[in-house]
């Protein structure tokens, strides 16, 4: 009895291929992921310092505003 005969080589064959079909799929799709994730890392950096510039924008505003209800405060005393 043969330990490994055509049928089950050929077999073999196919399935070695198929995985590595399937490797390369999915590291392809792993290195696309991995670029879509740095992607978004850096919108995320962008979005938290325009956040925090609106943040900044917000409190001058609320500070002049502030100053002028106050202004006004001292006219109607």
């Amino acid at each position: 009895m043969e330990l490994f005969n055509e049928e089950k080589i050929g077999e073999l064959e196919q399935k070695i291929d198929i995985l590595i079909t399937s490797y390369k799929g999915m590291k392809e799709e792993h290195e696309k992921l991995l670029l879509r994730t740095k992607e978004l890392e850096t919108e995320n950096v962008e979005l938290k310092a325009r956040m925090a510039n609106v943040r900044t924008e917000r409190e001058l505003l609320i500070e002049k505003v502030t100053k002028i209800i106050e202004k006004v405060e001292k006219v109607e005393v």
